[in-house]
């Protein structure tokens, strides 16, 4: 079997629906840290003094 048929089987149909999956799941992973990071500020806002931050002068 030559590399150039394996190759253009792959890229018909296969490679399309390949695309789409893996754009789809770096966008995922893309908004999932996002999300985490908004959460992370949210709540890190919101501890108050016992935030523990170390930048805090006491």
């Amino acid at each position: 079997m030559e590399f150039s048929t394996l190759f253009d089987t792959l890229m018909g149909t296969w490679g399309d629906e390949i695309l789409v999956w893996a754009v789809a799941a770096v966008t995922g992973c893309i908004g999932l840290i996002a999300v985490v990071n908004v959460l992370d500020i949210f709540i890190g806002s919101s501890g108050g003094s016992a935030s523990g931050n170390s930048n805090e002068v006491s």
